[in-house]
């Protein structure tokens, strides 16, 4: 509490001296921003004595800074500025492939600091040609298993990517695949050779020819010419002792991350729990947390204090993005500061974000919920979820998927990831933060389909974002896109109706299904249209099917599919296998217990079911839900050894209702050696089933879930039935 009060005194002094921040600030688009069209709306963040702002805006930085090239654009009111329209400046548009510069004078003739001098901020209008390429041109020690991605070209509809160990040959090359995705998976690469790429971009009327880039595959370990560019953190495996210049060599606190680093450079935090306060101490750092599956990203924790300080005169480049802040006295402190806040999920704290003595950080794609005393204090959040916040942030619900348990992702209809089981499953409803994010940030890393729009929160731009239940794909030219229900799909809720994205030059589609008590992927592989088995269901104009079977059935789960595209002259080109499980009506409820040592999957641990109680989380198969009554019986019982493939074995008096692999609910009775189970991330097989000898005296338990019909047993995760 004494550096605390250290802190708040701080604040004061700085309040009441009238440091305050009075030029113009928090510019729309985005200092450095890509902005993808021909025109904008310029925006800012008034100063608190401004009376009128001059304007500059042009395509030469010193023009700009120094108001000259007749970049002086007039003196207005108002805190927005249109460029790129008739009757404004660049009546005939942005030009695509330009930087723009634009500068934002402050006016007060009645105050003796006016005028107030702006910083020089730009855009940049994306050309034809693709940019931004992943790997960077140039990069070293590339993973072997790299997938390169880009960004896209101005409009840019279809790409085309050359790549060759050779410079000439890739650079003249002309004959190449066209795609609609922006990744490109060029399989298993040579250790220490550079390979090249080129990407080139067709926006329908124009093909636009790429520029050539390099990188070289090499060993994870950076060598010693690159070592201190990146510092990597990593609380689970690292050690302070370290010099933090690997990720083999990782340190094990932030702190000792921060001390380490010089401006300009990065510290990537890897998953783990850290119990310690991150102070930038001035300098101009990137402090990013990594998502790593299952682990997720890393979450910052310093009961009774703050866990995030700035009050070092931090500017914009003080960087803080992807973490997860939580149960602490206050999230992030900045006192005379202007970090840069993004995709963060700060959570369950007395207080999210204060801002003292002028203070005007940038908060963005950042979910601010459930703070006692406050989200917000002394600044403001853009394109962010916040509990109480003011217009223009979303204040519904942000819909974590169980923050009782801190899993922060975010529920989605069309797909998100579990990291319990290490899978991708549907949701009912779609979280708000899902497509919400600032528009103006390019997407590098979240999964397709993902909106072309940043996710609010700390998995935003993640491999463990949530799916878009919106986006409408592009489709490929030759093959069909983009499946529903998506492949690998579980649980999926009937009637179901298949539907898909058509390719460019389809004019039909010959629909293949096949719905299986035991699953047979390669019958509807190799199945065409002479098929008379029924796999088969025929040709048709229209993207959408519903396989007659699965409506109201509880027989058939595990369900294959093929859309094979026909073009105007009958040419076919076959589609890919897809596949998806059905979610199958329950079986009769009834008396049906376990021992009491019988291990039952609660709060993510496995504990003996007679020690589960109400209102604890339990898990079924892509859904957490919680146990709405724990049942007891004491008595005498027949009892059965159910032995598994694992070894392990499970006790069960009466009779109980299993998951078969096959989709079917199978009574105790019914259950067989050499049947397979389902279970949490696939299936497992019965060795034997026994009836012991003599009868079992004592308590038996089961349990009644609210909302769902099963939960997991057994160190197996054996799904079987509820009460």
């Amino acid at each position: 509490m004494f550096k605390k009060a250290i802190y708040i005194t701080s604040v004061l002094v700085l309040s009441l001296a009238g440091r305050g921040w009075s030029k113009a600030s928090n510019p729309s688009p985005p200092d450095g921003a890509i902005h993808k069209d021909t025109w904008v709306n310029l925006n800012w963040r008034p100063g608190p004595y401004v009376v009128s702002f001059d304007i500059y805006v042009g395509e030469n930085y010193d023009n700009v800074k120094y108001g000259t090239g007749g970049t002086f654009r007039g003196n207005q009111n108002s805190a927005f500025f249109v460029v790129g329209f008739p009757g404004f400046p660049y009546p005939d548009g942005l030009v695509p492939g330009t930087t723009y510069y634009w500068r934002i004078d402050e006016i007060n003739d009645q105050h003796p600091d006016s005028p107030w001098t702006g910083d020089v901020w730009s855009f940049r209008i994306p050309s034809g040609t693709a940019y931004d390429p992943e790997p960077a041109d140039g990069a070293e020690f590339v993973d072997p298993n790299v997938t390169l991605s880009w960004q896209p070209g101005y409009h840019a509809r279809l790409h085309r990517v050359y790549f060759g160990d050779n410079f000439t040959e890739v650079s003249n090359a002309s004959e190449g695949r066209p795609q609609g995705a922006t990744t490109y998976d060029p399989g298993l690469l040579e250790s220490g050779k550079t390979y090249y790429w080129r990407v080139d971009e067709f926006d329908i009327i124009t093909t636009h020819k790429g520029d050539v880039w390099s990188f070289t595959v090499g060993a994870a370990a950076a060598p010693p010419d690159v070592v201190g560019r990146t510092i990597y953190v990593d609380e689970v495996n690292g050690n302070d002792n370290n010099n933090g210049s690997t990720l083999q060599t990782a340190f094990a606190t932030i702190r000792k991350g921060i001390e380490a680093t010089t401006d300009g450079q990065v510290v990537l935090v890897y998953p783990g729990l850290y119990l310690e306060e991150i102070n930038f101490m001035g300098k101009e750092i990137t402090v990013q947390g990594v998502i790593v599956s299952p682990a997720g990203a890393p979450v910052l924790w310093n009961p009774g204090d703050f866990v995030v300080s700035f009050y070092n005169g931090e500017g914009p480049d003080s960087i803080l993005r992807n973490f997860i802040i939580r149960d602490s006295f206050m999230g992030i402190f900045i006192a005379d500061g202007s970090p840069t806040l993004s995709n963060l999920t700060i959570v369950g704290n007395n207080s999210g974000i204060e801002a003292y003595a002028g203070s005007q950080p940038d908060i963005t794609n950042t979910i601010l919920w459930n703070n006692i005393d406050g989200d917000l204090f002394g600044c403001q959040a853009r394109y962010s979820c916040v509990e109480r916040g003011d217009e223009g942030v979303i204040t519904d619900d942000p819909l974590f998927v169980d923050p009782d348990n801190d899993d922060y992702h975010l529920r989605s209809e069309r797909g998100r990831y579990w990291p319990r089981f290490d899978i991708w499953v549907l949701d009912k409803v779609t979280s708000p933060c899902v497509d919400a994010g600032d528009p103006h940030v390019g997407i590098l890393n979240e999964p397709i389909p993902h909106g072309s729009r940043i996710n609010i929160g700390a998995y935003g731009d993640t491999t463990e974002a949530s799916l878009s239940p919106s986006e409408q794909p592009r489709p490929l030219p030759d093959k069909v896109s983009n499946p529903y229900p998506a492949d690998g799909a579980v649980d999926v809720e009937g009637p179901v109706t298949l539907t898909w994205t058509a390719s460019l030059n389809a004019v039909s589609h010959d629909v293949y299904f096949g719905a299986f008590v035991n699953a047979y992927r390669n019958a509807v592989a190799i199945a065409n249209t002479s098929d008379t088995t029924g796999i088969y269901r025929g040709r048709q104009v229209a993207t959408s099917y519903m396989p007659p079977e699965l409506i109201g059935s509880s027989y058939y789960t595990h369900c294959y599919w093929r859309i094979d595209e026909v073009d105007s002259e009958g040419n076919i080109t076959t589609g890919d296998i897809w596949a998806f499980t059905t979610h199958p009506l329950p079986p009769p409820k009834g008396r049906a217990c376990f021992t009491a040592e019988t291990g039952v999957w609660v709060n993510d641990t496995l504990v003996p079911i007679s020690k589960a109680a109400l209102g604890q989380s339990i898990y079924d198969m892509n859904c957490l839900s919680k146990i709405q009554e724990v049942q007891e019986h004491k008595g005498t019982f027949a009892c059965y050894d159910v032995l598994l493939e694992s070894g392990n074995c499970l006790s069960v008096a009466e009779n109980h209702y299993f998951l078969a692999e096959s989709g079917q609910w199978l009574s105790l009775q019914n259950l067989k050696a050499g049947m397979k189970l389902k279970t949490a991330k696939g299936s497992i097989g019965i060795k034997s089933v026994t009836k012991r000898s003599t009868l079992y005296t004592g308590k038996v338990y089961n349990l009644k879930i609210n909302g769902s019909e099963r939960y997991l047993v057994g160190r197996d995760s054996i799904v079987v039935r509820d009460y």
